[in-house]
């Protein structure tokens, strides 16, 4: 995930000014998300590269940087500073003392690398109090999906914006077979493993196995499947019940596969909510032609990258047919 984040965003540092390399300058990207009540959290630094060469984070990996992460009073001057020490892997920091971070509080990431001087700036948003959590066996296709109800996190600053991630526990095993000169991916049933429900089956183009149980697909499920993470949902997408409580649903297309199931439901800031959408926008999510993409969002003062934070809770469930 973390890579992910990483690759998306160095395409800002091209952009559609900077296509040829001889216009390419290496910039900072910073990566870095503070979550509420948990430990501040791993800092990565790389360098950007040529939009046509291959992203290696450990090349580029930006060593010998001072990293410091600040707590802010409510004035704007640093009530606590946590300096952050060079971690195990290349470009990764590591708080030097331990600590954990505090909801509804701002935060501020001081970096210099070299000739580079960057900053950012982040408000955590409040904790996220689980309520009530999907029932134990939800089927597939019924109502709205597995509902998670949560504490009303909004703010006199901003509404709550929500992320969904899902995790599908035991997915079936799939190989690669090759049929016809093509490489495709087969399913492998197992007792305690479960498969594929429609909506993926078409999209990976699976088709049943002719010579015994399972399905043959022309993705692979393993990396297109398993995982899946919502858009922003805004407060268009969720229910406010009047009692301090809202309601989210979570769509049956956001499961690949059938049986247990981990679901994410996560608080994001503003810069995490507007990271998100501008990713969205760059793979290809909304109507706008490639010369009118803009680049993807970044918060970072000095450089690039996304300094954001969130809240967060995490509930299980069955789906069943």
């Amino acid at each position: 995930m973390r890579y992910v984040l990483l690759a998306s965003l160095l395409l800002a540092a091209v952009g559609c000014d900077g296509f040829a390399d001889d216009d390419f300058t290496a910039q900072v990207v910073v990566s870095a998300h503070l979550g509420a009540g948990e430990p501040l959290p791993e800092i990565v630094l790389t360098e950007s590269s040529p939009l046509l060469e291959r992203y290696d984070p450990a090349t580029l990996a930006v060593a010998g940087a001072t990293v410091t992460v600040s707590l802010l009073a409510a004035d704007g001057s640093v009530a606590t500073a946590y300096p952050y020490v060079a971690g195990d892997a290349p470009g990764t920091y590591t708080p030097a003392t331990p600590a954990d971070v505090l909801p509804q509080r701002t935060y501020r990431l001081d970096v210099r690398a070299g000739e580079h001087t960057l900053t950012a700036e982040t408000t955590v948003p409040p904790a996220l109090a689980l309520v009530a959590g999907p029932a134990e066996t939800s089927v597939y296709g019924e109502g709205q999906g597995p509902e998670i109800r949560v504490g009303r996190t909004s703010t006199a600053a901003r509404q709550t914006a929500f992320v969904i991630s899902t995790r599908a526990l035991a997915p079936v095993a799939f190989e690669e077979v090759v049929e016809d000169g093509d490489t495709r991916y087969r399913s492998r049933p197992a007792a305690g493993t479960f498969g594929l429900t429609p909506p993926y089956e078409r999209f990976l183009g699976c088709d049943a196995a002719e010579d015994g149980p399972g399905v043959v697909c022309d993705e692979d499920p393993r990396e297109n499947a398993v995982v899946g993470t919502s858009p922003v949902i805004n407060e268009a997408g969720y229910v406010d019940l009047g009692d301090g409580t809202v309601l989210v649903q979570v769509p049956s297309l956001a499961f690949g596969f059938y049986g247990p199931v981990s679901i994410r439901l996560v608080s994001v800031d503003a810069a995490l909510e507007a990271f998100v959408e501008s990713q969205l926008v760059q793979g290809g999510g909304s109507t706008l032609s490639p010369g009118e993409i803009p680049n993807v969002t970044t918060n970072v003062v000095g450089r690039l990258g996304v300094f954001g934070s969130f809240a967060r809770v995490t509930v299980e469930t069955t789906l069943v047919e």
